[in-house]
């Protein structure tokens, strides 16, 4: 075997996994080579173990399981530095944090391309620290010990953590907090959600989604709204509804805040004469309708300043009175 003297240390001092914690959890970005790693020549001899091994490991959800039980007390102080978080927190708040955390990245899991990368880093980390018999004895003792019994497979897990669950992550998710109340009730200022990066690679938006985008206007600034108007849609907005192709949308999520309907034609926000989406471009707008900047002031958005579909709340603080929205975690953007 492999020596795993320097596994267990590089596990217990190093403090990657927790800056990966916090890319999760505090909405961090770094942006990453998606290249693949040359597979080596151990993956391709003796694969069929490592991978059964992988499997293993990523449907039994025990990867995550040692993930969550990293020290809650370090992961809280760090939490507590940021200037918009009020503590202390409670140990049932703790716990409600760890739960959101293990339930985020279960999300992340169950998507396709993500537990795919997962499974390939997974593989090539057994191939460069096993032999083929020793991952052979550890999968076929898989299903008879816990999740600690195997201090072999736990230093494994806590490696792949530290060096390499940032580029799983990162290859497929981003993560954005909402600074103002555009979309609201849908996201609330302080909320934290994630953007699935891939999922318009090979497919294209659908009215209803919720995206990020670079705004038209200016590149440097990232918008999150929904798309109401698909190419060759013909939209209009009258007294605040609004009609696609002539029809009027029910709209159940969005909101008014302001009574009053304006009909000056210079500004669009109640009234907009209709006109008809670009090819290749969206008709966005904030569910906020009434405070929201978007496509009726400024056209819509083409497809290649979109960066992803919105998916999950992550983490949320009320700017105002600096509270944890604790009932917010793990919501489902839609």
């Amino acid at each position: 075997m492999n020596d795993l003297r320097h596994l267990f240390s590089h596990a217990r001092s190093s403090k990657s996994l927790m800056m990966c914690l916090l890319l999760i959890t505090l909405g961090q970005w770094t942006e990453l080579s998606t290249a693949a790693t040359a597979a080596t020549s151990h993956v391709s001899d003796s694969g069929d173990v490592f991978q059964r091994l992988a499997d293993l490991e990523l449907s039994s959800n025990r990867l995550i399981t040692t993930m969550s039980e990293v020290d809650a007390a370090e992961f809280i102080q760090l939490l507590e530095q940021k200037p918009d978080f009020a503590g202390p927190v409670t140990s049932s708040e703790k716990e409600s944090l760890r739960q959101s955390f293990v339930r985020s990245l279960q999300i992340m899991l169950n998507d396709e391309s993500t537990a795919k990368l997962m499974k390939a880093q997974l593989v090539r980390l057994y191939a460069a620290s096993l032999t083929s018999t020793e991952a052979q004895t550890l999968t076929a003792d898989y299903d008879h010990v816990g999740t600690h019994a195997s201090p072999v497979l736990q230093a494994l897990r806590h490696k792949f953590i530290a060096d390499h669950l940032r580029d799983a992550v990162q290859t497929h998710w981003r993560s954005f907090r909402v600074p103002n109340p555009g979309m609201s009730p849908t996201l609330l200022p302080g909320d934290h959600f994630s953007i699935k990066k891939t999922t318009y690679q090979q497919a294209e938006p659908k009215r209803g989604d919720i995206i990020a985008f670079r705004y038209p206007k200016d590149e440097t600034k990232i918008f999150i709204q929904r798309v109401v108007g698909l190419p060759q849609d013909r939209i209009e907005v009258r007294d605040k509804q609004l009609y696609v192709n002539g029809e009027r949308c029910i709209e159940s999520y969005i909101q008014h805040i302001d009574p009053n309907v304006i009909t000056l034609p210079q500004v669009p926000r109640d009234n907009l004469a209709p006109v008809v989406v670009p090819p290749n471009t969206y008709f966005v707008m904030g569910d906020n309708r009434d405070s929201s900047l978007d496509s009726r002031f400024w056209g819509s958005v083409s497809k290649e300043l979109v960066l992803g579909k919105a998916m999950f709340i992550y983490w949320s603080i009320d700017p105002g009175t600096k509270v944890p929205r604790w009932d917010r975690l793990n919501r489902l953007v839609q």
